[in-house]
């Protein structure tokens, strides 16, 4: 299975720091955490020093990525797609980073596209079609996460509030309002606290 070096994930400091961000405006526009597609686990693996994000539709596709100190490790899978060769896909995986083969969590024998990074760049196979939408969100495209939020929550948030908290920036109550959510940020507290915003 070669290398698809036409798919492209950010640097894992950039990565990470999307990927907080989708977590959080999910929690800005959903108070039910089963509701929401986006979710980031600052203390997933406190031992580890691991962090996850991860991507649940409720229609059993998901995403996982395991941000730590040996690297980032990312599985995906997709229900209509051909499951991928496991051990094509995670071939040459850093012995450091191979325990997340084991994690329950994943449920490794369901992957259609997959990888690593090791300090050293990118690798990453299999079948990326699915996850096309989602690797532009990865990217931070701040227009992308505002048609999805129309489409499923049926709000309109502001393209430029949604790429400030993609940043990273500050949630304020002025900021909700632009993003059109009705939680304030007493209500975000714990939520925001998990996701390590």
């Amino acid at each position: 299975m070669a290398i698809r070096k036409t798919i492209a994930l950010p640097p894992p400091a950039e990565l990470e720091r999307t990927c907080k961000g989708l977590a959080a405006l999910d929690a800005i526009l959903c108070d039910d955490w089963e509701g929401r597609y986006y979710s980031f686990n600052q203390a997933w693996n406190k031992k580890g020093k691991q962090r996850m994000a991860s991507m649940r539709n409720g229609e059993g596709d998901d995403w996982f990525i395991v941000f730590g100190p040996t690297g980032v490790f990312v599985k995906s899978f997709w229900h209509e797609y051909p499951r991928q060769d496991v051990a094509k896909v995670y071939a040459g995986l850093p012995k450091r980073l191979a325990p997340q083969l084991k994690e329950a969590a994943f449920s490794m024998e369901d992957v259609t596209f997959g990888g690593w990074n090791d300090g050293e760049g990118w690798t990453l196979r299999g079948n990326a079609k699915p996850l096309a939408a989602d690797l532009a969100l990865l990217a931070g495209d701040a227009k992308k996460y505002a048609a999805y939020a129309a489409a499923y929550f049926d709000i309109k948030a502001a393209p430029d509030a949604v790429a400030h908290v993609l940043s990273g920036g500050k949630i304020d109550g002025k900021l909700l309002t632009r993003l059109g959510s009705e939680r304030t940020l007493a209500e975000l507290k714990s939520d925001l606290r998990e996701i390590g915003y």
